[in-house]
């Protein structure tokens, strides 16, 4: 067992695709803008950064990243989460880990709004000892907006923590990177959103919360 554990959010602990695709089409509707396969090309994990460079490579520039993310928030966290769920098992998983003397963490390229927002709804914040998002810096010029190796690194420096006592466990090629480039241990998770080929780069695969 490693001392401290960091879970992704979206796609590991919770099943949160429909809310996060609801707010983005209602932010793209606002702004006039067509995607017409969006629902093909969409991917939920990615920050909203990358996901509108994915999806408007052609004119993608800040304002328009800053717009979606600002419409996005008004319509996600404001929505209740209707249709998030928990994976079965995972919560129980983390309390037991936590029982034994694991540190528990939540690492997420999501907002700190919504997240914080959705650990409150299903009582993450007391089980998680501390939530960590990309944007949690973001009004401070020093740090800024973290990718998500730079807040694993942020996080083990703050908690007094060595890569070699820690795990990262997530769903997408993004969370088995940012574990690779601190030197950490990646646990893929294989009922999230990773294609077969992110969660092999993972340095195991777990297909039941209880192996974790």
């Amino acid at each position: 067992m490693k001392k401290a554990y960091f879970f992704d959010l979206d796609g590991t602990l919770a099943d949160t695709d429909a809310d996060i695709r609801g707010a983005w089409k209602s932010a793209l509707a606002d702004l006039g803008l067509a995607c017409p396969d969006f629902d093909r090309r969409f991917v939920t994990g990615p920050s909203i950064d990358e996901v509108t460079r994915m999806l408007f490579p052609d004119r993608c520039d800040e304002k328009l990243i800053a717009d979606i993310r600002r419409l996005f928030g008004l319509h996600y966290d404001n929505d209740g989460f209707p249709s998030t769920r928990e994976y079965p098992g995972v919560i129980d998983r983390v309390r037991e880990l936590k029982a034994a003397g694991a540190r528990m963490f939540i690492a997420t390229n999501k907002r700190w709004a919504g997240a914080s927002a959705m650990g409150v709804k299903f009582g993450w914040d007391a089980i998680f000892e501390k939530l960590y998002t990309s944007d949690m810096h973001m009004d401070d010029p020093a740090i800024g907006k973290l990718r998500k190796g730079e807040l694993l690194a942020l996080a083990m420096r703050e908690n007094g923590l060595d890569a070699a006592d820690c795990a990262m466990v997530g769903d997408t090629i993004n969370d088995f990177e940012a574990a690779e480039k601190n030197g950490m241990e990646s646990i893929a998770v294989a009922w999230g959103y990773g294609k077969p080929e992110e969660l092999e780069r993972a340095g195991r695969i777990v297909h039941a919360a209880a192996e974790i």
